[in-house]
């Protein structure tokens, strides 16, 4: 039996999940959480072979939370389910520790064949994050993010999603200085003048929503 461990903030969310996963004999849900620190807490009671999780949620950092759980749990399979086919997100999310990478627009069929894939120690990504991937080949933008750390990524995913450098520190537990030095770093390996720019980047790697708001802010 798979026990699987749901991470999402919507609660209508997991139920979908929920129902589709149980239907099958060989899965089951042990535990739910609405965000990274509810999921790191449960894990610490409930026995999971794999957490399905959000990395969008409220409050602290996906990836961070991401490399949290995988530092914590060594042999735990991560599967990350999300509303972004954005490639650079997926690379990173791999970096970060994730064993897979599904959109929200995937098939039920394979969203069940990722679980078993990623429980039997497969690298499993949906049809469009791999296509998304292929095409990051020929696109200067989305090559661009490859540049960054895991870390570095992730203050730029929030940066650009909108949240202030004080936001960033919170959600990432360090300093307002440290995002800050990130800030920096970021533009320069990016080759970026401000937060325009970065915006812009963002757009050309397919992290429309992020860079939808943070644009709006510039």
């Amino acid at each position: 039996m798979i026990r699987i461990l749901l991470a999402d903030d919507h609660a209508i969310v997991r139920a979908g999940y929920r129902r589709l996963l149980e239907a099958e004999s060989d899965m089951t849900v042990v535990a739910e959480a609405d965000s990274a620190d509810a999921a790191y807490e449960a894990l610490r009671t409930a026995e999971v072979d794999i957490v399905i999780m959000d990395i969008s949620m409220p409050g602290k950092s996906g990836l961070d939370a991401l490399r949290r759980i995988r530092a914590r749990w060594v042999s735990l399979r991560v599967l990350v389910v999300t509303m972004h086919d954005s490639a650079s997100l997926a690379t990173q999310a791999v970096r970060s520790g994730a064993n897979g990478f599904v959109t929200k627009s995937s098939s039920p069929d394979f969203v069940i064949a990722a679980v078993r894939g990623v429980t039997a120690g497969r690298l499993m990504l949906s049809p469009d994050v791999a296509n998304s991937l292929a095409l990051q080949q020929f696109d200067a933008g989305g090559d661009a993010l490859t540049r960054l750390s895991p870390r570095e990524f992730e203050v730029f995913r929030l940066l650009v999603g909108g949240r202030s450098i004080e936001a960033v520190a919170d959600a990432m537990s360090i300093s307002v200085k440290t995002v800050s030095n990130y800030h920096t770093i970021i533009k320069q390996k990016l080759a970026a003048t401000s937060d325009f720019d970065l915006a812009r980047i963002a757009l050309q790697a397919g992290m429309l929503i992020e860079a939808h708001v943070a644009s709006s802010k510039v």
